[in-house]
């Protein structure tokens, strides 16, 4: 049996995990593209897994691109200074403050912007959502070419490790849980990354038949425990939660091992987008005078069926219906005509409460633009002059220092001004593909495309940790001393259907 001792005392290995694979283990795993509904279940050791393989084929061989580079260069003193350049009116001071926060809970997350123009021209990004759990390290061409885990490996050693500061060592392993809407390369680059930072091997578990998930997940005592091909049962003192849909119908609010992130975060806002808005409206009366504010589209919350007729007939017809706990662009309906508000009407929800957001269309509908609405600007066009809506999506990692950038990923739309959601996930019967033609990434060859430019970057940063520390407040507001306030969370989101569903 080989043995590793732990590496400097890090908190991320652990005394009942250290034995590394051996090299027939090593042969006989296969790692990327072969998880099924027969093969649920995979182990990652130290050393398996190519970087390369986690990545879409076009990022292989990129070149990030320079604008890019210098935005991800600057480091976080720079950007305070710029931005102040650009917004004399904000408290530097309390922006500084934002940036060094670290949070209790919402650790690791990622925030989709639309590049918009307000009635005066004004340009600034605006937040569609902020979600936990995100995707998008796939996209991302490498920065440092010497350093090829890249952001799977900046996020393990960031937030993934203060999160791992509360697990206890002696519960068991480690593992990466996902649903069929979550991509198995990511979650491969993750346990790729954490496997060597920890010099042990990680679980990584897919449930592709949700009703059944209970054979390869179960609790006791609050721990964890995940069962492998061989059908024997491992407890796992942190798990890494790569679930996109309802992650609080497997995780519970209070358990012995750590999950990553916390549900609390995908309950306050994070997978909740009622509770997003909650949030970020209560941080902007805290961050009142401070020239700082999380800008978003104007979203009426907790709507019930019966009531969006009127509420898209006060929004001019033009609205977004959204599920509130949807993911990867699932429920969420476009309102420009009367068939399309019929195709919401005529559709089974399972939830009971609604959000309808102004829609931000293109400012090309309008002879006079409305002091409260937001218009796409979209990409630059091409050559047969379209022009597309597309979106920006900012993923960042925090730790003791406060924020850092990890990914930028951009995507655009199917049509030129016909299509309005920018998700390239797309649910196909029971699976999920991804339209990858649809996905703008960060290198010299297709950047350019998206239009954005240094201050756009740092914008949507800064809106990013705006957004994440909003939800982080209201994640400490829900959760107090490890106890869940269910009468708090049932006033602010009054969805039975969604209570039913927690684990407490």
């Amino acid at each position: 049996m080989n043995t590793v001792l732990p590496v400097n005392d890090s908190i991320l290995s652990s005394d009942t995990n250290k034995r590394l694979c051996t090299r027939k283990e090593q042969e006989n795993n296969v790692f990327i593209n072969t998880m099924s509904i027969n093969n649920p279940t995979k182990k990652v050791c130290p050393g398996d897994v190519n970087p390369e393989q986690c990545v879409i084929s076009k990022v292989l061989n990129a070149t990030i691109h320079p604008l890019v580079s210098s935005f991800f260069g600057l480091g976080n003193d720079r950007i305070i200074a710029r931005y102040k350049s650009l917004n004399p009116q904000i408290d530097a001071n309390v922006l500084r403050n934002c940036l060094e926060y670290e949070p209790k809970f919402y650790k690791w997350a990622a925030t989709d912007f639309f590049n918009v123009i307000d009635s005066n021209g004004k340009r600034q990004m605006i937040i569609v959502e902020s979600g936990s759990s995100p995707a998008g390290q796939e996209a991302m061409p490498l920065l440092d070419i010497n350093k090829r885990h890249n952001g799977y490996k900046f996020v393990t050693q960031t937030a993934f490790k203060q999160a791992l500061k509360d697990a206890d060592p002696s519960l068991g392993e480690l593992a990466i849980v996902c649903d069929v809407a979550s991509d198995e390369a990511e979650a491969t680059g993750y346990a790729a990354a954490i496997s060597e930072e920890t010099k042990e091997h990680v679980w990584i578990v897919m449930l592709y038949d949700v009703a059944k998930y209970e054979q390869l997940l179960k609790w006791e005592n609050r721990v964890l425990y995940i069962k492998d091909q061989d059908e024997v049962w491992h407890p796992i003192r942190a798990c890494f939660n790569r679930i996109a849909y309802k992650p609080w119908t497997y995780f519970p609010l209070n358990s012995k091992t750590v999950v990553f992130n916390n549900t609390i975060s995908c309950l306050a806002g994070g997978h909740n987008k009622i509770m997003a808005s909650k949030s970020f409206e209560l941080f902007n009366t805290e961050l009142s005078g401070s020239g700082l504010a999380i800008r978003f589209p104007k979203t009426v919350c907790n709507i019930n069926k019966s009531e969006i007729f009127s509420c898209i007939e006060k929004m001019g017809g033009h609205a977004v219906i959204k599920s509130p706990y949807g993911s990867c662009g699932h429920g969420v309906y476009t309102i420009t005509n009367p068939e399309e508000l019929k195709k919401f009407f005529d559709a089974n929800h399972h939830y009971e409460k609604f959000i309808v957001q102004s829609l931000v269309g293109s400012a090309s509908w309008y002879t006079k633009l409305c002091p409260e609405k937001y218009y796409h600007i979209g990409t630059v066009s091409n050559c047969h002059n379209q022009t597309f809506v597309n979106d920006l999506r900012m993923m960042v990692s925090t730790d003791e220092t406060g924020f850092h950038p990890v990914v930028i990923v951009s995507r655009r739309a199917r049509d030129s001004w016909k299509v309005f959601g920018t998700n390239i996930s797309v649910k196909l019967d029971s699976s999920w593909v991804e339209e990858h033609e649809r996905l703008i990434t960060v290198d010299q060859k297709e950047f350019d495309i998206t239009g954005f430019g240094i201050d756009d970057l740092i914008d949507a940063y800064v809106q990013t940790v705006l957004s994440i520390i909003a939800i982080d407040k209201m994640c400490q507001k829900l959760f107090v001393n490890n106890e869940f306030s269910f009468e708090l969370y049932r006033t602010l989101n009054p969805d039975d259907v969604l209570l039913d569903e927690l684990l407490l």
